[in-house]
């Protein structure tokens, strides 16, 4: 009996804070249980940080009244579910550009990108410890409620220090996002590391 109390004690010690349910109603709960898409094309969810779509990520004139300095492209590549731009897309507007070949999968490994997308995010807006950089920053998929929420969502965990829980508030109480379950699962497990969970 005493074995089989070690054993539950570590289990639950090793278990996840934060559970998939838990981020789902975070995300649901404002709506009544339910998702939502986004009433705006785009919106800034934290200071200098844009989610949006992909039209407005194509529309120059949008951007530069936006002061954005920076794009991290979550959908870059060629098939229909991706965004195709690229460094070129923005040459002379001096727009910095990043992408990352993301498909909103559950099974696709996103995590893999966090650390390059939080570095980009970074250079673009700074960090808790590090001065504010005078950036912004348009993080964009296609309808910019998954894949681009999820990095978002990582860069706060990692570079704002904050917990996964209140990174999922901070941007859902500003835009409708809706990740799916295994980005939230990779998220989970990412914040789990950083001790953030």
């Amino acid at each position: 009996m005493a074995e089989e109390q070690e054993v539950s004690s570590a289990a639950s010690s090793l278990s996840p804070k934060t559970t998939v349910k838990d981020l789902q109603f975070i995300i649901t709960e404002p709506a009544g249980g339910f998702y939502m898409m986004p009433n705006d094309a785009y919106n800034e969810v934290f200071n200098g940080i844009f989610i949006g779509e992909a039209s407005t990520a194509m529309n120059e004139g949008e951007l530069q009244d936006l002061g954005i300095t920076h794009i991290l492209n979550a959908a870059h590549g060629n098939k229909y579910y991706h965004v195709q731009t690229g460094p070129d897309y923005y040459r002379g507007s001096g727009i910095i550009y990043h992408g990352i070949p993301a498909m909103d999968m559950f099974t696709f490994k996103l995590d893999r990108y966090f650390d390059e997308a939080c570095d980009f995010i970074a250079k673009a807006v700074g960090t808790k410890n590090s001065e504010k950089l005078n950036g912004k920053i348009y993080v964009h998929c296609k309808e910019g409620v998954s894949r681009s929420a999820s990095l978002v969502l990582a860069y706060l965990v990692r570079d704002q220090e904050m917990e996964l829980k209140e990174a999922v508030r901070i941007v859902r109480s500003k835009r409708e996002i809706s990740p799916n379950d295994g980005f939230l699962q990779q998220l989970i497990d990412y914040s789990s590391k950083l001790g953030r969970a």
